[in-house]
């Protein structure tokens, strides 16, 4: 049986590595923004993750860009999206759906046109995973990978101010890309639906039945 001093100090070991691999990784020789991005082809390795955390002041919101929620395209197609409270930057949803190479192209042209792939702007100095919503606020995380390098933009906007059209317009095509569609007004009343005739009225209106008269 393993004693307790042994399980607590393989966990400290572990959480002593992941931190060293963080750290490495932020704080390495090599800048992330000094890093240049070949806009010219996407590259074969190409992945983009986007996360949209909302405050208690930001919830139900109708717009699909508003709704906290995840999508991550990865480098074989496969667009994987969700939305609800629970989710986080940390979060893998399932698959929605598979996306070809030229649209994954498309997603790369819209990006570089957006100015998301010049990795000489990034917000490298938070990592993602530590970002956290105010109570009235909206935050979108775009975390790009490309030619074996990782970048990532944080964009903050408050419910009554207009958001960075750049990351609206890159986050709406990844919620159309994966059918997140905006919610109307009329969501939260109920619907009815006419499912024609009723098949068994004429069971129900049917006459009584009778039975010829005996003759005398």
């Amino acid at each position: 049986m393993t004693c307790y001093s042994c399980r607590m100090a393989r966990s400290i070991t572990r959480t002593t590595i992941t931190l060293a691999v963080m750290i490495g990784a932020l704080s390495g020789c090599t800048d992330i923004r000094t890093t240049s991005i070949d806009l010219a082809t996407c590259p074969s390795d190409f992945s983009v993750d986007v996360t949209i955390l909302t405050g208690s002041g930001a919830k139900d919101l109708p717009q699909a860009h508003t709704r906290q929620g995840k999508l991550t395209l990865l480098a074989d197609g496969s667009l994987h999206s969700d939305s609800g409270d629970s989710l986080s930057f940390s979060t893998r949803s399932a698959v929605t759906r598979w996306l070809s190479q030229g649209q994954i192209d498309e997603v790369w042209t819209l990006a570089a046109k957006l100015g998301w792939l010049d990795p000489s702007t990034a917000s490298i100095d938070l990592w993602p995973g530590t970002v956290r919503p105010t109570q009235d606020e909206i935050v979108y995380i775009l975390f790009f990978h490309g030619d074996g390098t990782d970048w990532w933009f944080t964009r903050r906007c408050k419910v009554t101010e207009v958001p960075d059209p750049r990351a609206v317009e890159f986050v709406r095509t990844m919620c159309n890309l994966a059918w997140e569609t905006d919610r109307g007004a009329d969501r939260d009343l109920p619907r009815r639906y006419d499912f024609g005739p009723n098949p068994y009225e004429g069971f129900t209106k049917a006459p009584p039945f009778s039975f010829p008269v005996k003759a005398q």
